[in-house]
């Protein structure tokens, strides 16, 4: 009992160790975070989500605050160029999610999402192979738990790797595929997505009326009070169409009201952008006075926000605008400028872009490594399992016949008890029966002495009627003869009462006698006869009366026998039945 409870104490004190623990992917997501922060102090609204949602007290076992962590800093390192760091993260994650058991279908959803987002950095990378790769699988687990949401933005990054490779074509079948999902499920947000992309297929093949057609469709997903950033970026894009379709009014409507949002929302970069196709809008109607205004305005704020690559936009632009006014001064300072910068940057970004496809390598390396471990891992503990399984079975088996000993020897005991309470019960019984045996005996001994002192009472009685009738009878004798021949009444009254007393004594009172013997000495006359066939009727009365223990003188009585006569009888009845001198006749009757 005690074994058990400590077992049971260090599984509850293992399961509670285990989840007070952080989970690894949200550590090192933190840690990354970190590290990035502390390189810019530029505050974005990515970042103070993510701060928000760190300083959110939760659980440390609360699986889901740690996935929507680690991923909304992905894709904030993802936002700032930090591929590899942000693939590191995701990648944990899917090895988190993957080995997860049993998987909901909400981790099903986690899941798709992040190969969906390791697919784009793929995409962002040059790895448009890997990437794809990493889609289908997306695509392929929300068909398994039919997340149609899910297909739709894996279809919409399909178009997007398509189009990157100028596959318009199959790029358009993907994109109109997102839009039937995402229609019949209302996601305007996705919807924007799709008919923004479809602009872009469509503007490529200078199709601008149907590019034009699908910009506005997009335009309608947007709430004007709500989604800035992307009302800004469609009212670009639809100015910069109006522009190329010779609609210059429209068009700069479009850019103005794109320049407002960004003012309002402080969008430098885009508005930077907005200021430029104004510029480029009032040149081509030759307001060059305009289009210089808005000219050195972009320049005066790509110079605030010190973006490189920013200022080689606006140096770009700038220097082409002033060769064409014909402000060649001013044009080739601006082509200096952009010169020096454009070799800076191109050397900064070819070490940068080397060594971020180097370090997704290393990333994908460490994956596949990991991948190699984890397999060698699941062998070992598969090996682990079976030996655990083994010692279970063998422990089971152990247990199963030390429980059929202990049964064994339960019911061997039980039955050693039955057993014993059977033969006591059997014991009991036995005594009963035999205590009943004897008392039916000693019952039976005493009816039996009870009879015979009956028996004897009766021959005795029988003897003294006999003795009385013989007196009576010898006295009678006399006064009959003493009568005168004249007292003939007298005389046949005595006589009749001589004939009544002898009739009286007769035979009839031995038959009743014998009759009465028999039914208390059931066997005697048949046991005798059988021993000794050569016993006559008058032997056998003489026996019946010897058993009795009656004496000469009452069997003289009884029989109407002279003394002498019973003496005699008794003799040639000794020798009859062979008895030596010194066996009492009595005794020796008893055993018949």
């Amino acid at each position: 009992m005690r074994l058990f409870i400590l077992i049971l104490f260090f599984f509850f004190h293992s399961v509670l160790f285990a989840s007070q623990q952080p989970f690894s992917f949200l550590t090192k997501a933190e840690t990354h975070y970190k590290n990035a922060i502390s390189k810019s102090s530029q505050r974005t609204a990515d970042r103070s989500r993510i701060d928000s949602l760190l300083n959110t007290p939760f659980s440390p076992a609360d699986f889901d605050k740690a996935y929507l962590i680690s991923k909304q800093i992905g894709l904030f390192l993802l936002e700032q160029g930090t591929h590899a760091k942000a693939l590191d993260i995701f990648n944990d994650l899917k090895q988190y999610l993957d080995a997860k058991s049993p998987k909901s279908a909400d981790d099903q959803k986690k899941i798709s999402t992040v190969y969906t987002v390791i697919g784009a950095i793929y995409e962002e990378t040059g790895l448009w192979n890997e990437a794809l790769a990493m889609y289908l699988i997306s695509l392929r687990i929300c068909d398994s738990i039919s997340n149609k949401a899910g297909k739709a933005k894996v279809f919409n990054n399909i178009g997007k790797l398509y189009f990157s490779r100028n596959e318009l074509n199959k790029a358009e079948e993907l994109f109109n595929k997102a839009v039937v999902i995402n229609s019949e499920l209302k996601i305007r947000e996705e919807l924007f997505i799709n008919y923004n992309n479809l602009a872009g297929i469509y503007s490529r093949r200078h199709n601008l009326p149907r590019a034009l057609e699908y910009a506005l469709m997009a335009l309608n997903q947007l709430n004007i009070n709500k989604n800035f950033y992307s009302l800004s970026f469609l009212y670009s894009n639809i100015g910069d169409l109006y522009q190329d379709m010779g609609n210059f009014p429209v068009a700069l409507t479009y850019y103005h009201q794109a320049a407002d949002i960004q003012i309002k929302q402080s969008y430098q970069i885009s508005l930077i952008e907005s200021f430029l196709s104004i510029s480029s809008l009032y040149h081509s109607i030759n307001n060059n006075d305009s289009a210089t205004a808005y000219i050195n305005k972009a320049m005066m704020i790509a110079q605030s926000l010190n973006n490189p690559s920013e200022n080689l936009l606006v140096y770009r632009t700038a220097a082409k605008y002033f060769e064409k006014i014909k402000d060649n001064k001013k044009a080739y300072d601006l082509y200096s400028k952009y010169l020096v910068l454009n070799d800076s940057l191109e050397t900064m970004n070819s070490l940068t872009k080397i060594e971020q496809i180097q370090a997704v390598s290393e990333v994908i390396n460490k994956e596949k490594d990991n991948k190699i471990l984890q397999q060698k891992i699941h062998l070992q503990q598969l090996s682990i399992e079976r030996q655990r399984i083994l010692l279970i079975a063998a422990a089971a088996i152990v247990f199963l016949f030390i429980y059929f000993v202990i049964s064994l020897i339960r019911n061997n005991k039980r039955e050693s008890e039955k057993n014993r309470m059977i033969l006591n019960q059997a014991d009991q019984l036995h005594k009963q029966e035999k205590n009943m045996h004897l008392h039916k005996e000693q019952a039976l001994e005493l009816e039996l002495d009870y009879k015979n002192r009956q028996l004897t009472s009766y021959a005795l009685h029988l003897a003294r009627n006999n003795e009385f009738v013989s007196k009576t009878t010898s006295e009678l004798k006399p006064i009959l003869l003493g009568l005168s021949p004249r007292d003939k009444e007298r005389a046949e009254s005595i006589r009749r009462m001589i004939s009544d007393l002898q009739q009286y004594s007769s035979g009839s009172d031995w038959e009743e006698f014998r009759l009465y013997f028999e039914e208390v000495h059931q066997s005697f006359e048949k046991n005798l006869s059988t021993s000794f066939p050569d016993l006559s009727p008058n032997d056998k009365k003489i026996c019946a009366l010897l058993k009795l223990g009656l004496s000469t003188k009452e069997i003289s009585s009884i029989t109407f026998r002279e003394l002498r006569s019973v003496e005699s009888a008794r003799n040639r009845l000794r020798k009859k039945l062979g008895l030596a001198a010194d066996v009492n006749i009595h005794t020796f009757l008893f055993q018949f």
